[in-house]
């Protein structure tokens, strides 16, 4: 989800070409990001801070085909001077994806196929040995279409997105989570050259977890993410300052967030 959703406040910035309306030429683009989210907590007497990094690089060709991969991982760290340990990390559950977008008039068009391989800790018994989740447990399959129309110096967009999470081993049970619908609203206002905000909404919908091909549950669940943010771009550089909740919670912690990506181009 994080690198969903810092690459497409990114993707909806207004370059230069595209305030023009003339397509870029350049051959090969190499983006290079991290992002690290912040999410304050006070559990049973104990008060700190989670922390979500992730490394991601996109390798975008010829303004149309796009490769990205992301490697997440998950941290806390407690402010309690005599806890121990102090600080927990794990690798997350990393993912790739492979987009094919291309630009109509005022509008870019976009496809996307993405894979999430389940490396983080999710099991109950070694959560508990190591004191941190880090991972879902379950390989993800992933699609989604976008539409992003530029009227400058706005730039407004839907991504309509579907989910499924493959098997997973549960004791002598084997557990699914066949399907998620989301919709994510996004748009972004250029304040002059520099200086950007953004904001998106994201509805999701997800099917009830099925144990054994027997859904568990109530039925269907939804919820509501929304996040805002502040851009600075200059050159080939872009840092990001942001927050996010969830809005369908009303108990729900805001998470912080700082972003940033450097892009290489190489032409032909």
């Amino acid at each position: 989800m994080v690198l969903c959703l810092f690459a497409g406040q990114l993707a909806a910035q207004t370059a230069p070409h595209q305030r023009l309306g003339v397509e870029a030429k350049d051959n090969l683009d190499i983006t290079v990001g991290t992002i690290l989210e912040l999410t304050p907590f006070d559990v049973n007497n104990s008060s700190g801070i989670d922390l979500d990094p992730s490394i991601s690089m996109d390798f975008l060709f010829m303004q149309r085909f796009s490769l990205s991969i992301e490697v997440p991982a998950a941290f806390w760290l407690t402010l309690v001077r005599d806890a121990v340990p102090r600080v927990v990390g794990a690798i997350g559950d990393p993912s790739i994806a492979a987009t094919y977008t291309f630009r109509l008039s005022d509008w870019r068009f976009g496809a996307e196929l993405s894979y999430s391989h389940p490396l983080g800790i999710w099991n109950s018994y070694e959560r508990t040995e190591k004191r941190i989740a880090s991972g879902s447990g379950y390989p993800k399959l992933a699609a989604s279409f976008s539409a992003t129309r530029y009227l400058d110096p706005l730039i407004a967009g839907v991504r309509m997105g579907v989910e499924t999470c493959l098997a997973r081993q549960e004791g002598s049970s084997t557990t699914t989570k066949p399907l998620i619908l989301s919709v994510s609203l996004f748009a972004t206002e250029a304040l002059n050259s520099v200086v950007a905000l953004s904001a998106g909404l994201t509805p999701r919908l997800a099917w009830p977890r099925c144990i054994d091909g027997v859904p568990v549950g109530s039925g269907m669940t939804w919820s509501l993410p929304g996040s805002l943010s502040i851009l600075f771009s200059e050159g080939n550089w872009t840092l990001r300052f942001g927050v996010s909740r969830l809005l369908s919670d009303y108990m729900a912690t805001v998470v912080f967030n700082v972003g940033f990506s450097y892009t290489i181009t190489k032409k032909e």
